[in-house]
């Protein structure tokens, strides 16, 4: 008898579910049996994203989808392999070999493999469908001890001597790199047009993604970055890792003033050669297309969910004659380079640090209210 219960236990897990807007429970389900050439992952950190937190506090993340219940939240996912299919491929997305004991991060999407953008513009990141919907199990958030990888889901390699702290970066590092790279595009180098050495570069955020992105603009040769947010220790962090200038919306109030501040600091007064938004906050949206100069190049990566609607005049965007650009996650061929630059990184500058909060499971929702209220960098769960 005692043999049969230890048995029940062990094939039981625990997992978050958000059950309605701003509600959660941690409840135990039964642990996934692992199917042909899918594997079972044991979460060893999941990341709290600004994402997470939007969809966890609304009823309506998206104007074009209504919130299903109950769910498992969590995507930026560091885990060890517990579990393979007997007919597993034995290989990661870049064809690194990986069994049962190595950690890897999972690409959050899973394409469908069907639509215009995952078969012939090969961009999963644009897949029009839901999640892939087979006989698998619906654990597919990060919060929880186990997440179920179907074989469609691409999975990533992490260095055997990487810290998960710096580990559970990839996925908003990945978010970062590619909002950098799209700045580049359209540019022209020899006519200053798009990102490049040199540039004068504003990020207006200094949440994970915003330091992230002054990163990788100092990666990328820009010679002045400029972070607009708050609070302090934010932007005291994100000076540490590279911001040149920072400017506190919570001293600099009026919009107004904080677009001249900008100004102030770019050649001829004129605005920035890339501003990158990072906050997640429509009135952001408007107040940055000000701070950018005629023809610059203003990227949005800050709104994954729907934050409201901002008045914008379209004669400022044909006057200043700007590339106006838009940054939807990523693909899972960005998950490649985020691994080796972190892993190159984090031998020159603490970015461990960057990962100042830590949640158990049944701390799921103190760890949400402290990314809501800003009192983290980064907040993470640890099952």
């Amino acid at each position: 008898m005692d043999i049969e219960c230890e048995k029940e236990m062990e094939e039981v897990m625990k997992a978050v579910m958000v059950t309605k807007p701003g509600k959660l429970e941690i409840r135990e389900v039964e642990k996934p049996k692992v199917a042909d050439e899918d594997l079972l992952l044991r979460v060893n950190m999941c990341g709290v994203c600004g994402t997470d937190v939007h969809m966890f506090y609304s009823e309506k993340p998206y104007p074009w989808m209504e919130q299903s219940y109950p769910y498992t939240p969590g995507h930026e996912i560091v885990g060890t392999i517990e579990e393979v299919g007997e007919n597993f491929d034995g290989h990661d997305f870049l064809g690194e070999p990986i069994t049962v004991g190595d950690r890897i991060a999972p690409y959050p999407p899973i394409p469908c493999g069907k639509c215009y953008y995952c078969r012939y513009l090969m961009q999963p990141n644009l897949c029009k469908f839901p999640p892939l919907e087979r006989k698998t199990p619906p654990l597919r958030g990060g919060f929880a001890e186990m997440k179920y990888i179907p074989k469609e889901q691409p999975i990533f390699k992490i260095p055997k001597d990487m810290p998960l702290e710096v580990a559970v970066l990839v996925e908003p590092f990945a978010t970062a790199l590619r909002a950098v790279e799209r700045s580049f595009q359209p540019g022209v180098p020899d006519r200053f047009e798009g990102m490049g050495p040199g540039k004068t570069v504003v990020v207006q955020g200094s949440g994970t993604i915003g330091l992230l992105s002054v990163i990788v603009s100092k990666l990328c040769g820009a010679s002045k970055v400029i972070v607009v947010g708050a609070p302090e220790f934010r932007l005291k962090m994100c000076e540490e890792f590279g911001a040149d200038i920072s400017i506190n919306i919570e001293e600099v109030k009026a919009p107004e003033d904080r677009i001249d501040e900008v100004k102030k600091q770019t050649p001829f007064k004129e605005g920035a050669d890339v501003v990158i938004e990072a906050a997640g906050v429509p009135q952001a949206f408007a107040e940055g297309i000000q701070m950018v100069r005629r023809g610059g190049t203003y990227v949005e990566v800050g709104h994954f969910t729907y934050q409201g609607e901002v008045m914008i005049n379209p004669q400022i965007l044909c006057y200043k004659d700007i590339h106006l650009i838009g940054s939807w996650g990523y693909s899972a061929p960005e998950f490649g380079p985020a691994i080796r630059i972190l892993n190159s990184l984090r031998r020159k500058i603490p970015l461990h640090k960057i990962v100042t909060h830590k949640f158990p499971l049944e701390k799921a929702l103190e760890a949400f209210e402290t990314a809501r209220k800003w009192n983290c960098m980064k907040a993470v769960i640890v099952p």
